[in-house]
Parts: C-alpha cells; structure tokens; sequence
C-alpha cells in the first residue's frame, strides 16, 4: 500500500493526551494503570510516527486507543499513522472519531482535508480545510494552506492554488516545500523565470538534495544561464542522481560544453 505523501510530517504533542481517566469506584487502581499505560502508549507511538517508524507507531497509538477510547488525542494519533502508511479509509475512520468527541480538533480536520484530496473527494477536502483556516487558534495555519494548495492543484484550479501556497508562505517563510509546489507551477507554464525563483528559495531548506539542484540547473539552462547551470548540474552529476535525472544532466552538460566550445572558435 502506498506511503501517503505529505509536505511535512507534523511533529505531535508528546504531552496532550486529552481529558483525563477518571478512576472507578470499583477499581481506582486498575483504572489508574489503564490510563497511564494508554498514554505510555501513545507517546511511544508518536515517537515511532515522528521517526518515520510508521508499523510499529499505529501498534502503539492502536493499543492506546484500545485502552482509552474515549480520548480525541489517541484517535488523532492513529489516524495520522494511518495515513502516513496510506491506510486512507483507516485514517479517516479514526480522524473522525477524534472530531466526534472533540469537535474543536483542527488537527485531526486538517489532516482530513488532506487525505480527502488524495480520495479525489474535494468537495469534503474544501469544506474541512475551510474549518482550520477559519479557526484562529490553530498554531500551524500555513499547513492547512499548504494543503487547500494541494486541493485546488488538483482539480486544476491554478491561480486558486498559487493564492493558497504563497498565503502558506507569507505565513510562514521557512515552509519550503510550498516554495517547491509553487516552482512546479511556473514550470509547468514555461515560466522558467518565477520557477527559478521559487527553487532557490526551497534550495536553502533542502541543501544538496538532488532533485532542487536539478531543477535550478534545468532552469538557468532554459534561461541561457549556461555558466550558472552548468555549477548546478555540475552538482548534480557527482551526486549519482537516478538516470531520469542523471540523463537529462548530462544531455544538458554536453549542449553547454558545446556552446562554450564553439564560442572559443
């Protein structure tokens, strides 16, 4: 099943964990090691996710759920699991249940507004991610911009997109892969210009990745930059790119020598 694919993974709160368990009058001490065990639980499993270990971070936060599941916090964590593994349906089960019981949970509402984009459903995408950006308390605004960015992309609603993604920016200037989404835009439109413009801000949070410095070196070739294209794909080369990127480098690293060749005639 394939990863879901996400701007950023968000780094979870380690620390709220939701209303607390209160202790039964029947069994005060077992209720008070099923609460700490649930949250034991759940903070290893965030751990896992914000590692990347994304199977044994849904056991954990699963577990959790099981013990607690009453807590919105536990739900949300698993749904984020759940669609980082591409468990999409899973996801949006466990998402949902988070709002039932806390309808206030914007996280867990940004998070849907994504994976209903990836379900092609995004009329549902529009309307959860509409929820976040209008709710003023939430602390990452930028992402559910990012993500109504990718909603309108998708349905090939450009200028609606490049409003979305550069609102992501302007609410958080270090968000680069907004600045890659943009980049990709202009490309698409022949705009080598703006699109180099755009992959040289990604470039700062994205030092030595191959893929940015292909794309600032095809740019400034497209632009008849050669000598600044050439450090660039010059770059790329000795970093053992896969061929769809190491064969247009060279092809572009050969024009240039030629050109620079022919010049010195």
């Amino acid at each position: 099943m394939k990863r879901f694919s996400l701007v950023a993974i968000l780094m979870i709160s380690l620390f709220a964990c939701g209303p607390d368990q209160k202790k039964t009058k029947n069994d005060p001490t077992q209720a008070e090691y099923d609460y700490q065990a649930a949250l034991q639980n759940y903070r290893i499993g965030i751990n896992h996710l914000n590692r990347k270990e994304v199977t044994q971070g849904i056991e954990k936060l699963g577990a959790a759920v099981k013990m607690d599941p009453n807590n919105y916090r536990y739900h949300q964590g698993l749904g984020i699991g759940y669609a980082m593994n591409g468990q999409l349906e899973e996801a949006e089960k466990e998402l949902l249940a988070a709002i039932a019981i806390n309808p206030k949970d914007s996280e867990s509402m940004n998070w849907l507004g994504s994976i209903y984009t990836d379900l092609g459903r995004f009329q549902e995408a529009h309307e959860a991610l509409k929820k976040v950006i209008t709710d003023s308390g939430y602390p990452t605004p930028h992402f559910a911009f990012f993500n109504l960015g990718r909603c309108m992309q998708a349905q090939d609603r450009m200028e609606e997109a490049v409003a979305a993604y550069s609102r992501s920016v302007s609410l958080n200037p270090d968000f680069y892969r907004a600045y890659i989404s943009l980049a990709r835009i202009y490309k698409e439109r022949n705009d080598y210009r703006k699109a180099l413009y755009f992959f040289r801000k990604a470039e700062t949070g994205f030092q030595n990745e191959v893929e940015i410095l292909f794309e600032i070196g095809h740019a400034l070739f497209k632009l008849n930059e050669f000598e600044a294209a050439k450090t660039y794909l010059a770059q790329v080369s000795i970093l053992f790119p896969p061929p769809p990127i190491d064969n247009p480098t060279q092809d572009m690293l050969r024009i240039i020598e030629q050109k620079q060749r022919n010049m010195l005639r």
